[in-house]
């Protein structure tokens, strides 16, 4: 195979295909990038058998074939040569990268004929979305998805779709983000995305006004002009999570979300760094967070003077972290939420038009 092209048109593509190269694999084909040039022109594929993209750039034929770059040192070959034109050939073994300015690179390659192949997408279901709107939720979504690999079923997202409406969904078993829009497609099934693939795809979809989402077989795909991204489906039963949101909290508050939001990083002074544990208070006229560390005879007294208490007197315990994401992500000024006592789930209930969104968050037993 022998091309011909730019460093620009090179570095655009690999800052997109170093994005699913993994160091530490069992396989280590996936610290390659397949190429393929012909009469489609040259196409370019990256994957970590979980996510991938496949990409095309604008280059000049010489002789059709196939191959495999290392990606990170071909990546890193781009970064250090001179702009302008750059000739890429692969014969057998070896592959020669020169710079129009003469400078040549020769390094080893692998076969291609293992290399995995792009999953077939067969456009089994649509669902397309405003990219704004998408992006706000998986901003919502991401904090909340479990990072422990010992729980697969939350290690993403659930974007679960019934007759009338969409549940996204993700939760770590402290923590629990659901954001219900309007079903205004023909899909009726519910898919678990990893958290990678969402990650990347807040980039990936940049510059799009609209984006569609097609789940086929165990995949999900995307599109953005010349470049494909998609993932594996995570193949797991996620837990009832409608169980665990209570329906009869009987206590409620407002508060504003930036004093709410200093108070917590206040009251996180004086907090134990392994458990990071503050309590919110209530009592008449009264609602305040308080912290106490007693090894090290800290204690933060932090008032909410935008908020107003007249029930029984209560104090909930919180992860202090946990507490600061979700009003951090909290999308208006004002907070409102609901609670019953000490021992149940504390939901975040914002006020928004298109959509009804739940935070829930479990409390922690406060040892002072």
């Amino acid at each position: 195979m022998n091309i011909s092209t730019t460093k620009k048109e090179l570095q655009a593509a690999f800052s997109k295909l170093t994005k699913t190269t993994q160091i530490k694999s069992q396989n280590p084909l996936v610290n390659y990038t397949y190429i393929s040039s012909g009469a489609h022109g040259v196409t370019l594929h990256s994957t970590d058998m979980e996510v991938g993209i496949k990409t095309q750039i604008t280059a000049s034929v010489n002789t059709i074939g196939e191959g495999l770059f290392p990606t990170s040192e071909v990546n890193d070959i781009i970064s250090v040569i001179d702009e302008g034109r750059v000739d890429i050939d692969i014969a057998g073994p070896h592959i020669n990268i020169k710079s129009e300015k003469g400078i040549s690179f020769d390094i080893p390659t692998v076969p291609f004929q293992e290399y995995p192949k792009i999953p077939e997408n067969k456009h089994e279901a649509l669902f397309t979305i405003e990219t704004n709107k998408l992006k706000n939720i998986i901003g919502s979504l991401l904090y909340a998805i479990n990072a422990e690999p010992t729980k697969p079923a939350l290690n993403g997202a659930y974007f679960n779709f019934s007759e009338d409406k969409i549940d996204f969904v993700a939760t770590d078993g402290h923590r629990l983000v659901k954001i219900t829009r309007q079903n205004e497609t023909n899909i009726q099934k519910g898919y678990i995305i990893p958290k990678k693939y969402l990650n990347i795809l807040n980039t990936f979809l940049e510059g799009k006004n609209e984006t569609s989402l097609i789940f086929s077989e165990d995949h999900v795909f995307s599109n953005n002009g010349k470049d494909i991204y998609y993932s594996k489906i995570i193949d797991e039963k996620f837990p009832n999570y409608n169980a665990v949101i209570p329906e009869n909290n009987s206590e409620e508050l407002t508060a504003q979300k930036i004093e709410m939001l200093n108070n917590i990083k206040a009251a996180s002074i004086a907090t134990n760094k392994n458990t990071n544990q503050i309590s919110l208070n209530f009592s008449e006229g009264k609602v305040y967070f308080k912290s106490v560390n007693q090894p090290e005879s800290k204690t933060v007294y932090a008032p909410l003077k935008s908020a107003e208490y007249k029930g029984e007197e209560l104090s909930i315990g919180f992860n202090a972290l946990y507490l600061k994401e979700a009003v951090a992500k909290y999308p208006s000024e004002e907070i409102f939420f609901t609670f019953k006592d000490a021992n149940s789930a504390t939901l975040f209930l914002p006020k928004e038009s298109d959509q009804k969104t739940t935070i829930l968050l479990m409390p922690v037993r406060i040892n002072e």
